[in-house]
C-alpha cells in the first residue's frame, strides 16, 4: 500500500510560517526524542507532541516519522530544517541590524564623491550631517569603478556627472551645471588660439574615454568637423593640465577641474570655444526612498558651497558655471 506523506483531513495549508514554531522545531530535530526536546525547551513532552503536530498542520506535510526509537526527519522535515536554520539566522541578523538605529537616525552613511567636487562640498557636507549620521564615510579619488560599487551598494549617495539616466529607482539632485572650457599653452600666439588652428597644429590632449566629461568633448569636436587624432590620453587631469602647460598640446575641460587643480595661469591661457558649447551637471544620485530628508540636506549644503567657492574664482571660470534655483529630484 502507498504510503502517505500527506495529512489526511487536515485544514487548509497556513499561507506563512511560525518563527517560533521553527525555532522549536530545530530543537526538536537536534534530540530526535520528544522528551528530551521537552527538557531542552523547558515544556512538557506533550507540549511539544502539540507544536511537532501543529506544524505539520501548519504546512499539510509529515515532517517525523514516529517510532519507539524516537523521531526521524522524512524527506521534506529535512528541507525545512535546512530552510529553518537559513529563515533564523536571517531573523537575527536583521535585528542585529536594525539594533544600531535604536539610537540613531542613520547609523552609517557612505558617499562618494568626484574629486573635482569633493574640495568644495565634502567639509560643508560633514558639518551639516554630524548631528543626522552616526558615522559617516566619504570616498573620492580617480576611481573608475565608483558608478559599479554605487549600484551593487557599495555606498549609499554618489556626486558625480554621470545621470545613470536607465536607473529608475534612482532620485537625481541637480547640484549645478558647467560649459566645458578650452585650455591652450599660454605660448601660443593669440591669433593662433583658435579651435581649429590648434586642432591642426598641435597634439589635443584627451581624457580617457567612458566618462560623461569625454563623452561631451568627443560630441563638441565631431560637432565642429574635428576629430584629432588619439596621441595622448591621460586618466587624470593633473598629467593633462601639466601637459598644456608645457606647451605640448591643448585641451577642453571643465571649470571645477581647472579651480580644483589650479594650472599655473602665466603658463595656460583660454580657449574660445565656437558654436554650441555643451555642458554637463553635477548631480547627487539616491536610493528612491530610503534616506529620509538627508539627501535633500547634502544637495543644499553641497549647492550652497559650490556657489560660495564659485564667487571666488576667475571672471571666465564663474561665468562658466551656474546653480539651479529649484533643488527638487529630476
Amino acid at each position: 500500500m502507498r504510503q502517505q506523506h500527506g495529512l489526511e483531513g487536515q485544514v487548509p495549508v497556513a499561507r506563512h510560517l511560525d518563527l517560533r514554531l521553527l525555532s522549536q522545531f530545530l530543537v526538536i530535530c537536534q534530540t530526535s526524542k520528544m522528551s528530551a526536546a521537552a527538557r531542552k525547551l523547558g515544556l512538557s513532552t506533550p507540549a511539544v507532541s502539540q507544536i511537532v503536530h501543529r506544524l505539520e498542520r501548519d504546512v499539510g506535510i509529515v515532517l517525523f516519522e514516529r517510532s519507539a526509537q524516537g523521531l526521524r526527519l522524512t524527506p521534506a522535515g529535512s528541507i525545512l530544517q535546512e530552510r529553518a536554520r537559513d529563515i533564523i539566522n536571517s531573523e537575527a541578523d536583521i535585528l542585529q541590524e536594525l539594533e544600531a538605529y535604536r539610537t540613531q537616525l542613520l547609523p552609517k552613511l557612505r558617499l562618494y564623491i568626484a574629486e573635482s567636487v569633493a574640495k568644495y562640498t565634502t567639509p560643508a557636507i560633514v558639518s551639516e550631517l554630524n548631528q543626522i549620521v552616526g558615522q559617516l564615510e566619504v570616498r573620492t579619488g580617480q576611481s573608475f569603478n565608483y558608478v559599479q560599487e554605487f549600484l551593487r551598494g557599495d555606498f549609499e549617495a554618489l556626486i558625480s556627472s554621470e545621470p545613470l539616466e536607465g536607473i529608475s529607482r534612482l532620485d537625481r539632485f541637480n547640484l549645478c551645471e558647467e560649459d566645458l572650457i578650452g585650455l591652450a599653452p599660454a605660448g601660443i600666439p593669440a591669433e593662433r588660439r583658435t579651435l581649429h588652428a590648434l586642432a591642426r597644429d598641435m597634439p589635443f590632449i584627451r581624457s580617457s574615454s567612458g566618462s560623461r566629461k569625454a563623452e561631451l568633448i568627443e560630441g563638441y569636436l565631431a560637432g565642429q568637423g574635428l576629430n584629432p587624432p588619439r596621441g595622448i590620453e591621460c586618466n587624470s587631469a593633473v598629467p593633462i593640465l601639466e601637459l598644456v602647460s608645457a606647451g605640448i598640446g591643448w585641451t577642453i575641460t571643465t571649470p571645477l577641474t581647472i579651480a580644483y587643480y589650479r594650472p599655473d595661469p602665466a603658463r595656460v591661457a583660454d580657449l574660445e570655444l565656437p558654436g554650441d558649447v555643451p555642458s554637463r551637471q553635477i548631480l547627487l544620485l539616491v536610493n528612491s526612498g530610503k534616506l529620509l530628508d538627508v539627501p535633500t540636506s547634502i544637495a543644499t549644503s553641497s549647492r550652497a558651497s559650490l556657489r560660495m567657492h564659485a564667487a571666488t574664482w576667475p571672471a571666465h571660470l564663474a561665468s562658466a558655471i551656474r546653480f539651479p534655483d529649484d533643488l527638487s529630484e529630476l
